[in-house]
This record gives C-alpha cells, structure tokens and sequence, in this order.
C-alpha cells in the first residue's frame, strides 16, 4: 500500500513538473526597458511615439491590441465619462455632484499588489464588453511630478481578456533615474 502511494505521489510530481515546463514554453517576457511583462509567444511588441510619455501597443492577435502609457497623464481607467454622457438625467445628483450607480457600469474594479505597488485592476462584468487592463496611480516620482501606468485593451475576446489578466501580475517595474 505504501509503495503505490509513494509512486502515486512521484507520478504526481513528474506530471505537474511537465505540464509546468509546457507552460513556461508558451510564454516570453517582452521587456520596454522601463517595465517587463510576461505574455503568450504570440504577443508583438509594436512601438509607437509619445508625446510626454513613454506609450506603445502590443498585439495580442488579428482583432486584439493593447496599449500601454508610463508617464505623468495615464488614463486611470474609468468610465465615468462615457456613463454620464448617455445617463446624465439619472446620475446628476440635485447638489450637482455625480453619482453613478453600480448596475450603469460596464466594468467592475478590483485591487491588488503587484511589483510591491498598488494596483487597479479593471475587467467587464460581461466578458468581451468593456475594459481589460491594469493601472497604477504612482511608480516614483520623475522631476515635479509622479509617474504613472497603465495597460489596457477594449472589448478583449474572452481567451485575450483571460491571458492579459494573467499577463498584468507578471509585471516588473525597473526605475530608471535621471539624477
């Protein structure tokens, strides 16, 4: 009895070591010198030009696309504009003041740490429909003013918003000074 579990066990350890060496082959580290993120083989790096920060786009297939923003301006990520525009009559408050109920929201938030730094992580509540994407509201701070992140894709098909949720834990952040 005691030998079959102990080969039940190394069978065990030699089938999750395999299937952990198969999935560490699908991905690759994409590396934008500022941050690192781990992704599917199939992620393109594309670079793009910013104005006042350091942004760029990654194809994840054919219809999806990301798009990333390191700089003082990122988009925090909310939807409240888009909301307001087409409900305004039901959210603005007699004080003036907004509020905005949960059941008019595409997307729902949540947080968590990744790099040791605070994250938001957003992701729609009706997957395919909404935002996918990731935002940090302080990296360090650069000059004046405080640097911040965010990587995002809208309308993700459900395996892209999947493997963008796992990518977003993945990633690194290398701080590079101009002192």
């Amino acid at each position: 009895m005691q030998t079959s579990i102990k080969i039940l066990i190394s069978l065990s350890f030699w089938a999750v070591s395999f299937m952990l060496l198969i999935g560490c082959s699908e991905s690759k580290q994409l590396d934008f010198g500022e941050f690192t993120i781990q992704v599917p083989k199939s992620w393109q790096q594309i670079k793009q030009q910013g104005v006042d920060s350091y942004v760029g786009l990654i194809a994840i297939d054919e219809g999806d696309t990301l798009s990333f923003d390191l700089g003082w301006y990122s988009n925090e990520l909310k939807e409240d504009g888009d909301i307001f525009e087409k409900h305004a009559s039901q959210i603005l408050q007699r004080d003036g003041s907004i509020k905005i109920p949960e059941r008019l929201r595409k997307n729902k938030e949540s947080y968590l740490m990744i790099d040791q730094k605070k994250a938001k992580i957003v992701q729609p509540k009706i997957t395919g429909n909404g935002l996918t994407g990731v935002y940090f509201d302080s990296l360090w701070k650069k000059g004046a003013d405080v640097d911040r992140f965010q990587l995002s894709g809208h309308n993700l098909k459900p395996e892209n918003e999947k493997a963008l949720l796992k990518a977003i834990k993945t990633l690194k952040f290398k701080r590079i000074t101009d002192d």
